[in-house]
């Protein structure tokens, strides 16, 4: 399939990225099946070497296509509910909010983020005005 058949199907600047990735699996340099066999760590470093996979959606596949409950993705409104209520509105990191949600939640610290992201999503991100977690 063409890029810019990708790009029509709304994939935007994604569509060169997917059309490696696709490539990749199917030239068999990337075997999705032996990734499943991974250590958590080593998943991720595999599916960072992907054309196009970053860290966000290297957690995203861990967490989603492999079950790996330990794997938090951090995208725009985890960022906005994380930074607003466990570091007091601070500027971090995406990669420093994963190093937090992986102690503070602990191994299942991607179903967390589930939660998370329904809560700040809910209600056109009101949740995310408030100062604190509800009880």
């Amino acid at each position: 399939m063409s890029e810019r058949v990708l790009r029509n199907c709304g994939l935007g600047f994604r569509a060169p990225y997917l059309r490696a990735a696709a490539r990749a699996v199917a030239q068999g340099i990337v075997d999705l099946e032996r990734l499943r066999t991974l250590e958590d760590e080593s998943l991720r470093e595999a599916l960072l070497t992907i054309p196009g996979v970053g860290e966000k959606v290297a957690e995203c596949v861990m967490l989603f296509a492999y079950g790996r409950a330990s794997a938090f993705p951090v995208d725009v409104w985890i960022g906005r509910a994380m930074r607003a209520w466990y570091f007091r509105g601070r500027k971090v990191t995406d990669r420093r909010i994963r190093e937090f949600a992986r102690r503070h939640f602990g191994p299942p610290c991607g179903w967390a983020q589930q939660y998370l992201y329904c809560l700040a999503r809910g209600n056109r991100g009101y949740a995310l005005r408030r100062p604190s977690l509800p009880d």
